[in-house]
């Protein structure tokens, strides 16, 4: 199951997210609430987790510019972009994402988007 590493501003996500990953035995090793914290975290991660979940609008930073700073650390890292705001989808995949959910996710398409983004 996949080492997961969450970047999203709201904590009510977080808990939701731990919680159902749990139960299909995935792991979060990691949490941030916005992209500055984001990428301070990923740097000292070891190992770096295999899926990552990537909020698009945060405080500090973005997730397209955390994303960019992250891939810059680890080009294989594999970036699940979720956003409310469905024109950065483009964006978002040409820059490396592996996939893209829009808010609101279903947790069974975020089961899937994760699953998938640990296939490599």
């Amino acid at each position: 199951m996949a080492t997961i590493f969450i970047i999203d501003d709201e904590a009510i996500l977080h808990r939701l997210y731990k919680d159902v990953f749990a139960i299909k035995g995935h792991e979060v090793v990691a949490d941030a609430y916005d992209g500055e914290e984001a990428i301070k975290k990923y740097m000292e991660l070891e190992p770096k987790p295999e899926v990552i979940i990537l909020d698009h609008r945060m405080p500090y930073k973005d997730g397209l510019e955390a994303m960019k700073e992250i891939l810059a650390i680890e080009p294989n890292a594999r970036i699940v972009f979720i956003s409310a705001d469905a024109n950065v989808r483009e964006e978002a995949m040409k820059n490396g994402a592996v996939s893209f959910g829009l808010k609101p996710v279903t947790i069974r398409h975020m089961l899937d988007l994760v699953e998938n983004a640990s296939q490599p």
